[in-house]
């Protein structure tokens, strides 16, 4: 996505392999698609976001820089060639810590301006401000269903109850990993609302599905201009990453 600097997109595509592409070579392919649309000569802002499951969340009084990596690796394993990125959540005491893979630093070593990368995580949690403040009480769950990726968040009287990233083998395997969710957290299904953000739309087999066993199923309120609700769902996530930045 590339956008004016009133977040009004100019320019959206997205690129989808037969197969997951190896980390190794991911970042090989990002940089021959930029340098084809001259976009790594691009001096605006920048933002990568990944979605590294080397994440977790810190309270602020109980984080140091220093001890960053060491906090991440008690949470969760990663290669030792990663660098550990650390962020501060906006209007929440907690820093969000989380892996970048190696390949995709140097790859933004390669812009002319400053890149920052930022987790998918940190742009769920933004993004769950467009939900009623009534939903951030009782309890709403979030969740962003890529191809082959889902990331789910669960928030209770305003507070975040639970992060989670999964691998999908198929989309469809996002409606096992909500209704687990719902059912570890004892959640009722009848009264918790679902918002989701990515591939599924209201008019996908997949929403109505879902609906078949959660009452309040909906898509995360979100506008941007001269994108149909199809599209915008599926880019919001990189478009609140440039607000978060």
């Amino acid at each position: 996505m590339v956008s004016n600097a009133s977040y009004r997109p100019y320019f959206l595509n997205s690129y989808l392999y037969p197969d997951a592409v190896s980390l190794h070579l991911l970042p090989r392919e990002c940089e021959r698609i930029l340098s084809e649309m001259d976009l790594i000569s691009f001096e605006g802002e920048t933002v990568f976001i990944v979605d590294s499951q080397a994440v977790t969340l810190v309270p602020e009084k109980l984080f140091e820089e220093t001890l960053a990596g060491e906090m991440l690796r008690r949470a969760c394993a990663f290669p030792g060639t990663d660098r550990v990125c650390s962020r501060l959540l906006k209007d929440r005491p907690l820093v969000l810590v989380y892996a970048v893979p190696e390949e995709i630093a140097l790859l933004g070593n390669s812009f002319h301006a400053e890149v920052k990368i930022l987790h998918t995580l940190e742009c769920l949690i933004s993004l769950s401000d467009q939900v009623r403040a009534s939903d951030h009480q009782r309890g709403v769950i979030l969740a962003e269903i890529q191809p082959y990726t889902m990331d789910i968040l669960v928030i209770m009287g305003d507070g975040i109850r639970l992060t989670n990233h999964y691998p999908l083998k198929d989309p469809s395997d996002f409606i096992y990993h909500t209704l687990n969710t719902m059912r570890q957290l004892d959640l009722d299904r009848e009264k918790i609302p679902v918002y989701l953000s990515g591939i599924i739309h209201r008019e996908h087999e997949l929403f109505g599905l879902l609906g078949k066993y959660v009452r309040n199923v909906n898509t995360t309120p979100y506008f941007l201009e001269e994108l149909s609700r199809t599209d915008t769902l599926r880019a919001m996530i990189l478009s609140e990453g440039s607000k978060c930045a």
